[in-house]
């Protein structure tokens, strides 16, 4: 009995441990919502690509027109600060929409999924409300 408990202990918080990148830009964008992201071509844009049960997120460059990420302009960022161009990886170069600041899924030739994260389109998070100083009345 000792056993199943602890092992029920250790699964319960492995699975609590961490979230993943993209998790955590998700859950920020869905608690404070985004600013509309225009049509023009943007640095520093956050790429998230999830292998399998990994998740990375990288730096990069896209450019959105009619309000979608264009695929075949769509770069990650290099050591070096140069792009590498990642369109031709993508099964299809049809343009994604973007929803509440990331993009639609994007899948690779691989099965990858990839998302464009718009940091700077995170709205701020909302003030909370200002405390008043403790008093004596005596």
């Amino acid at each position: 009995m000792r056993a199943l408990a602890l092992l029920l202990f250790i699964l319960v918080s492995n699975s609590s441990v961490a979230q993943d990148c993209y998790s955590k830009y998700r859950k920020a964008f869905s608690e404070r919502g985004a600013l509309e992201v225009t049509d023009s071509t943007y640095e520093g844009v956050i790429i998230a690509i999830r292998e399998g049960n990994e998740t990375s997120c990288y730096l990069g460059k896209v450019s959105v027109k009619s309000g979608k990420v264009v695929l075949d302009n769509f770069y990650i960022s290099l050591e070096d600060d140069t792009h590498e161009n990642l369109g031709p990886r993508f099964k299809n170069l049809k343009p994604v929409e973007i929803k509440d600041g990331i993009s639609q899924i994007i899948i690779d030739k691989r099965d990858n999924l990839y998302n464009v994260i718009f940091l700077d389109h995170l709205k701020p998070k909302k003030k909370g409300f200002k405390k008043a100083p403790d008093f004596d009345l005596n």
